[in-house]
């Protein structure tokens, strides 16, 4: 199947019944230009047959069927029955059979002939079908009826009933040739060259009432067998013969120029459409779209048909400004009324007719046949415009910027009763009520009060015209802001059309069948009254317009706006609208507006990609890698394809219903959809009231196999397993990092502890350094006080000595105490080192007496000095391993304390050794301690909190040593000597073992 898409080429004709000429050839179409015949099938659908190959016309374009395996495309008549979905249609010699049924042709394959059809010609033994009913004399014909048959042979006519088989003859006047048709089972036979008709029912001829006009020789008569159509035409003028039991009836369908000149073959008329398809054997297919509008024109040559205003001048005519009068077929008399405006027109109130010239307004009286007239003028002014609404007359005028009305109660125009000032220039007024009217201008809408003379802007818009239709609304037509509704002193704005024409909207007038009717800058209009009420109430209410144009017979889109008056409804009910062309008249009763019918909507045609097109039923299955996919909506429709509404949607997927633009193809394209199940809705609109039809269809996208629910359920298993595994080895691993973090925490947490012990060591050593360093200096300054005071002494007394004996001894104290001092103070380092360190042992040992002759020697000068004695006991060489500076200042101490402390005094150091430990001792036999710091040091000794060991009551010396001695873990005991005097045990141990 071959789909042409076709534009249209249309030749108009202006003739007494005016219609559209559309030609279809082989350049925009058709399969061949040889038109042999033409039928209607049972869904609406139009068929051609060519000489090369069989098409359906649809009202878009043609569906060749170009691949039928038959042995040659030169096909015949059509046969069969419509009504039983069975038309049949042969190719030459009938080698083939073509069945067109549900709306599809095959091939059928019969082994013996049939007795379809009506008419047969006689080729050797073979009776073969025709649908030329032009008959030659030469040749035998056979015509098959319901109760018989007949054959003419020979200038006679045998008929043969079929229940009798009885026999009936009938001699025809020779000629050589006669049209024949059949009509309610009676056999017309025409001889046009004897000029007699024939009219035979039964085998037996009865009286001929034919009008005389179907054996003229000018007449030439079509018959359409299957679809029984008879037609005539004669010098150009095509009727319709009505097949009326009494008798036939000539309808007059319309008059084509040069009919002859076509060679026209074969004729089929659609009433439904009101058009004509006429098949020429050489020039391909006419179709003829008989008008329901007839538009009047002057047809003067150089003059042009833009109409404008006029009056309703009798019951079928109207008269323009120019004085034309016109009926519906043109110019019925021209009343000379001279070069005028076109736009404003009107009669007073004594049936005068009133127009404009530049400043004058003319007026031609009734009284005299309107051949004479007077003049009003207005002189300085630039008159605009005249109005008339119920009793008012009104004159404008302008400066282009601004504009007067003039309001006069009579058509005299003498005295002016009111005057108002608008912005832009006035183009329409009517009467309101009687307080009020209302103006419309180029800058706006105004409601103007006659009692306070106060004009109130109602909208800024540019008005076109004001309109008071038969129901009593009021509307605005506007430049390119659509049209309006007032409704209590308030305009609403209506719905336009889908593709917004009635921007432009013209007039508005009201048929006595609820319609209104709508004229604009392209298309007139049609619409129910209460769609569009409703629509100004509701937003969401729909409204469906009817569009009429160049296709319905009108000879232009474009009607014209803006005079007054503009539109109207003569007496005899024809409406009357001024166009681009002349005036337009129709009948409203008339004029049929077309939807396609219930159960005429067929999809079941797709094109997948760049592939053939194909017949589905119900479901598409497309391949993954399609590209696109063009499903056909295959309805009859011949009007307007403006009017034809078709909106898609698929279930799921679409929120709205999208419109099909259907001008050169009804398709639904499929691209871009993810692969799986779809259902497609189509529904068209069938009725003026929003009736739809919906067809559905489902298609499948396979998908690839990844993409398969198959291959999504493996793969979730397999992504679930995975997902699992890495959950469970994530938790693994998460529980084995968790444990070794666990480890690596806790041994941190314990590295950290033992950091913070560290710390706190460190902490508690330099608050022990800082301490030390206190104590040392204490210390220190304790060490050195005794002898630096016992050399300042000695000074002094130097100082007030006389006696050289004498001070030769001072000099010889303080040398001696000063080389020791000295000493003292080389060792510092090592005495700081005492309260540093934290070492209590050394690895190489001393001697003790070693350091008691040290302190000896440093403190005798002084001792002497106090009467004391200071000597050694036990002077064996006892080796210790304590830290040597720590010894050194415990003794250090304790020989300073007896010293300072003592008088006539011996003072005694001693050691004595055993296994484990050495016993130091230091006694005096002075003063010694009292009780109280006996108890009080040995109190010192054993308190455990160092923070009681303050350097109170009784100096330092002794607080140092007690702290020394608890650094070495040795034992410190006070006690009195006997029979006085103080004793300082010390146990050392002897090694750190």
């Amino acid at each position: 199947m071959k789909r042409w898409i076709f534009m249209f080429f249309l030749i108009v004709f202006q003739i007494q019944a005016q219609y559209i000429s559309s030609w279809f050839t082989m350049d925009n179409g058709l399969p061949q230009n040889s038109i042999k015949d033409i039928v209607k099938d049972r869904y609406g659908f139009i068929w051609l047959s060519t000489d090369n190959g069989i098409a359906r016309y649809d009202g878009t374009g043609f569906l060749t069927y170009s691949n039928l395996a038959v042995n040659n495309f030169h096909f015949g008549g059509f046969y069969g029955d419509i009504q039983n979905d069975n038309i049949i249609v042969y190719n030459d010699y009938e080698e083939n059979k073509i069945l067109i049924r549900k709306r599809n042709p095959k091939i059928i394959k019969e082994s013996k002939s049939d007795a379809v059809g009506r008419l047969f010609y006689q080729s050797g033994s073979q009776w073969l079908r025709t649908v030329r009913n032009e008959l030659s004399s030469d040749l035998n014909y056979l015509v098959k009826t319901a109760s018989g048959d007949y054959i003419i042979s020979h200038f006679t006519v045998t008929y043969t009933d079929k229940k009798t088989q009885k026999k009936f003859f009938l001699s025809l006047k020779k000629s050589e040739t006669y049209t024949i048709f059949l009509c309610n089972e009676r056999l017309y036979i025409i001889d046009s060259e004897n000029r007699k008709t024939y009219q035979i029912f039964r085998g037996r001829t009865i009286p001929n009432k034919t009008p005389v006009i179907f054996n003229d020789p000018n007449t030439r008569i079509y018959w359409q067998q299957l679809a029984n159509q008879i037609f005539i035409v004669h010098n150009d003028h095509i009727y319709w013969v009505d097949n009326r039991k009494n008798g036939l009836k000539l309808q007059f369908l319309t008059r084509y120029e040069n009919f002859g000149n076509y060679r026209f073959g074969c004729i089929f008329y659609d009433d439904k459409s009101s058009k004509l398809y006429i098949g020429s054997s050489v020039k391909g297919l006419n179709i003829v779209q008989l008008t329901q509008f007839n538009t009047a024109q002057k047809k003067i040559p150089f003059v042009d048909d833009v109409s404008y205003s006029s009056l309703s001048f009798s019951d079928n005519t109207i008269i323009d400004a120019l004085g034309y009068e016109y009926n519906k077929h043109g110019v019925v008399k021209e009343h000379t009324f001279g070069s005028n405006e076109k736009y404003y027109m009107l009669y007073d109130e004594h049936g005068n007719i009133m127009y404009k010239r530049n400043k004058m307004i003319f007026r031609r009286h009734k009284s005299s046949g309107y051949t004479t007239a007077d003049t009003v003028l207005f002189k300085g002014k630039i008159s605009n415009g005249i109005f008339k609404s119920f009793g008012l007359y009104g004159i404008s005028e302008t400066d282009f910027i601004n504009s007067s009305l003039h309001i006069f109660l009579d058509s005299q125009l003498k005295k002016t009763e009111f005057s108002f000032r608008y912005k832009g220039i006035i183009k329409d007024f009517i009467k309101y009520n009687n307080y009020n009217i209302l103006v419309g201008s180029t800058y706006g809408l105004y409601l103007t009060s006659l009692e306070t003379k106060k004009n109130i802007l109602i909208k800024r818009i540019n008005v076109k015209n004001i309109v008071r239709t038969g129901d009593g609304n009021i509307w605005v037509t506007t430049n390119k802001d659509g049209f309006f509704l007032l409704k209590q002193e308030k305009l609403y704005k209506v719905p336009l059309d889908w593709q917004h024409y009635l921007e432009s909207a013209h007039y508005i007038l009201l048929d006595p069948f609820g319609y209104y009717w709508i004229s604009s800058n392209n298309g007139l209009f049609k619409v129910p009254r209460q769609q569009l009420l409703r629509s100004v109430e509701n937003n969401n209410s729909q409204v469906l317009y009817y569009r009429f144009s160049k296709s319905d017979g009108l000879l232009t889109n474009e009607f014209n706006g803006g005079s007054v008056p503009n539109a109207y409804t003569l007496h005899n009910k024809e409406m009357v609208f001024p166009s681009m062309e002349g005036f337009v008249f129709f009948d409203p009763a008339q004029v049929q507006t077309h939807y396609p019918e219930k159960n005429s909507i067929f999809i079941e045609r797709v094109k997948i990609g760049k592939g053939n097109i194909t017949s589905f039923h119900q479901h598409i299955i497309l391949e993954n890698d399609y590209k696109s996919a063009d499903i056909f909506i295959d309805l009859p429709y011949y009007a307007d394809p403006y009017n034809l509404k078709i909106e898609a949607k698929l279930e799921n997927y679409d929120r709205k219903w999208e419109k099909i633009e259907v001008g050169n193809q009804r398709k639904y394209t499929v691209k871009s959809l993810d692969p799986g199940k779809y259902t497609l809705r189509i529904r068209v609109l069938i009725s003026p009231n929003g009736e739809y039809e919906y067809k559905t269809i489902t298609f499948e996208i396979k998908p690839l196999f990844y993409q398969t629910k198959v291959f999504k359920i493996i793969l979730f298993l397999i992504l679930s397993v995975i997902v699992i595994l890495i959950i469970f080895n994530t938790t693994q691993f998460t529980r084995k990092k968790n444990k070794v973090l666990t480890k690596r925490v806790s041994h941190i947490s314990t590295e950290l502890q033992e950091t913070l012990q560290h710390m706190e060591q460190i902490k508690k050593q330099m608050q022990t350094e800082s301490e030390y360093q206190k104590k040392f200096l204490e210390a220190v300054n304790h060490d050195i006080t005794t002898p630096v005071k016992f050399i300042a002494m000695l000074a002094e007394k130097l100082n007030e000595e006389k006696d050289t004996r004498v001070q030769k001894e001072y000099f010889e104290g303080i040398h001696q105490t000063s080389e020791e001092l000295y000493k003292f103070s080389l060792s510092l380092k090592e005495y700081n080192n005492v309260y540093g360190s934290n070492q209590i042992y050394q690895e190489y040992g001393f001697s003790l007496n070693e350091i008691f002759k040290s302190k000896q020697k440093l403190f005798e000068t002084i001792a002497k000095k106090k009467n004391n004695h200071l000597e050694i006991q036990n002077k064996n060489d006892i080796l210790c391993y304590i830290n040597k500076g720590i010894i050194a200042c415990i003794i250090h101490n304790l020989t300073d304390n007896a010293v300072k402390y003592s008088s006539n005094s011996t003072i005694t150091l001693s050691a004595e050794q055993t296994d484990e430990k050495i016993l130091l001792q230091i006694a005096d036999t002075g003063n010694g301690m009292t009780d109280e710091q006996i108890l009080y040091y040995n109190t010192l000794y054993w308190a455990t909190d160092e923070k009681n060991m303050q350097f109170r009551n009784y100096g330092i010396g002794l607080h140092m040593v007690i702290y020394l001695v608890k650094k070495i873990k040795a034992e410190i005991q006070f006690k009195r000597n006997t029979p006085k005097g103080t004793i300082v045990e010390i146990n050392l141990k002897y090694k750190n073992n």
